[in-house]
């Protein structure tokens, strides 16, 4: 019987007792035994209406003691790796078999998350990080190049810009829904394979934005980089730039070299560390476009998916705290 019904008969018979019910009626018109009443009157009697109130069960006694929670608490907050496993992720078999390994205790599988909210934690998807990846550098880069490329910009009033390309997919990107739980949702999106539109963008910490989509048949090459960084200039004129790019193909062409060498009472180039896309923020609009503004995209062919491209980062770039807000995981 739920604990709310139980605590309306408890309040109820006492009531009625009052008014010279019997407990013998009390019980049946409840369906509980006279004695489950008498229980009711004798504890109101003794300790008040309140503790006739229902009371959330405790629960089972943890199997874990404190100094236990202690030692699993400063084991997780290291990478499963270090404690013997093969990657660093820490999964639920994985907590599992630590706790039994450890301490000699076997959770059930449908409650180990809830005890693992217990200790604090949640499920969170991790960000990829490259193996090729040089700690130091990306140290060098943050403690004295990026401090000193800011420090120029502070001196100059130079716009501090990020860029990046990406490709938009025909196919594109299913995130989740809400629905009724014996629905069966689906999404009607395009299946054809090798459709795709090319669009550079760059982005800074004030909110501004620029992006331009490659033309038809085209790919990314130098020249296409090099007139991109011409229709940003046209969008920011009389100002100083500092594009900060990544270290592609591209972005180290001759061409590009010597353009920058050329126009350097405007522009000044710098390239992050290698396998390091987590430094630069304009990686976040193609997150955005593609997993939030083009979620589950209906465009059947390449026209409407450039339409439909095109019109995503135009409502991003009038959206000016949302493209500054991409830099705020960096501070």
């Amino acid at each position: 019987m739920p604990h709310d019904a139980l605590e309306t008969f408890r309040f109820a018979a006492v009531r009625f007792q009052r008014e010279d019910v019997s407990v013998r009626v009390i019980s049946m018109s409840f369906d509980v035994t006279p004695q489950a009443v008498y229980s009711w009157l004798r504890k109101s009697r003794l300790h008040g209406m309140s503790s006739l109130k229902s009371t959330k069960a405790l629960g089972p006694v943890p199997k874990l003691n404190e100094t236990q929670f202690s030692e699993l608490l400063k084991l997780l907050r290291r990478p499963a790796s270090e404690v013997g496993y093969a990657t660093d992720l820490w999964s639920g078999p994985r907590i599992r078999h630590l706790i039994k390994h450890k301490f000699g205790l076997t959770y059930h599988p449908k409650h180990l998350p809830r005890f693992l909210r217990r200790l604090g934690l949640v499920l969170k998807k991790p960000e990829r990080r490259a193996l090729e990846q040089d700690p130091q550098a990306v140290k060098r880069w943050k403690e004295e190049r990026l401090p000193e490329i800011l420090n120029f910009a502070r001196k100059t009033r130079a716009l501090v810009f990020y860029a990046d390309e990406s490709l938009v997919s025909l196919i594109p990107y299913i995130g989740k829904t809400w629905t009724f739980p014996e629905a069966r949702p689906e999404a009607f999106v395009s299946g054809k394979r090798g459709q795709h539109v090319g669009s550079t963008a760059a982005v800074n910490e004030q909110g501004r934005m620029c992006f331009e989509l490659t033309r038809e048949n085209e790919r990314f090459t130098a020249k296409v980089f090099i007139r991109f960084i011409r229709k940003l200039r046209r969008e920011h004129p009389g100002r100083r730039h500092v594009l900060i790019v990544d270290g592609a193909p591209i972005h180290k062409a001759k061409i590009v070299k010597a353009f920058a060498k050329e126009n350097e009472s405007w522009l000044r180039m710098e390239r992050l560390p290698a396998y390091s896309p987590e430094l630069n923020p304009s990686e976040k609009c193609w997150d955005y476009v593609k997993n939030k503004k083009m979620n589950a995209s209906k465009a059947a062919d390449k026209a409407a998916l450039r339409a439909e491209t095109s019109n995503s980062m135009r409502v991003l770039k009038r959206n000016r705290s949302k493209v500054a807000s991409f830099f705020s995981a960096r501070k």
